[in-house]
């Protein structure tokens, strides 16, 4: 799964990425957790029809068209790839409301013995922002209020940590960002990452509070085998 990320670079660095306009103003966050609002970017059409990608807010947990209430978004963080295309709540999005989410690392939690979990953070040995797979929803109100929502995709993990947890979020190549925003490709881009690119050390249990929210949390731990190595 992926219940929590960070995003810290300049919105220079997202615009160069991404291709789009927009100068957000984005504070470095390193405790991104769900149900909050967060980066993220889809295509949207001009006036004469092209489409490009835009920078737009999103509440972490799809809120399907058809859902009473935002409630709904808390079970809504993650959508399993493996049944995406089928899974009434996203089978619409999935189709023709994709989105990127930016992020520089995602952070899991490892199981050990009593109970104990020890959070580990991971990301890209040579892509320090990358951007998950994602998919938005935008939701009515009966009096009137509009919210933008999204989900990100979840696969196997990576044999190189997979050790740490079973699941990871999506991450797609730069060069296939295009392609799963206009729907040209969809789930042979649904896999695992290349094992060998991926870093990962463990870091501070107070990560797993959200009121945390600050650079001590990305760093590792003393105890971490790649104590140093940042990414």
């Amino acid at each position: 799964m992926c219940g929590r990320f960070s995003l810290t670079s300049p919105t220079e660095a997202l615009q160069k990425l991404f291709g789009y306009t927009e100068r957000p103003n984005l504070a470095p966050r390193y405790n991104i957790a769900p149900t909050t609002r967060i980066s993220a970017v889809r295509l949207q059409e001009d006036e004469k029809g092209k489409q490009s990608p835009h920078h737009f807010y999103a509440h972490w947990g799809l809120i399907p068209s058809w859902a009473k209430s935002p409630e709904f978004s808390a079970r809504m963080i993650n959508a399993r790839s493996e049944t995406v295309a089928e899974k009434p709540a996203f089978r619409t999005a999935y189709k023709c409301r994709r989105g990127l989410i930016p992020a520089n690392s995602f952070f899991e939690w490892q199981k050990k013995e009593k109970n104990i979990k020890q959070p580990w953070r991971i990301g890209i040995i040579d892509m320090p922002l990358f951007a998950f797979a994602g998919l938005w929803e935008n939701w009515a109100s009966p009096d009137g209020e509009s919210i933008d929502s999204c989900t990100i995709l979840t696969t196997t993990a990576a044999k190189s940590i997979d050790f740490i947890h079973p699941r990871m979020p999506v991450i797609l190549e730069p060069a296939d960002y295009e392609f799963w925003l206009n729907g040209k490709a969809g789930e042979q881009l649904l896999r695992p990452f290349d094992a060998d690119r991926m870093q990962f050390y463990e870091v501070s249990s107070r990560v797993g509070n959200v009121r945390n929210d600050d650079a001590e949390l990305i760093e590792p731990t003393k105890s971490s085998g790649t104590q140093g190595q940042l990414f």
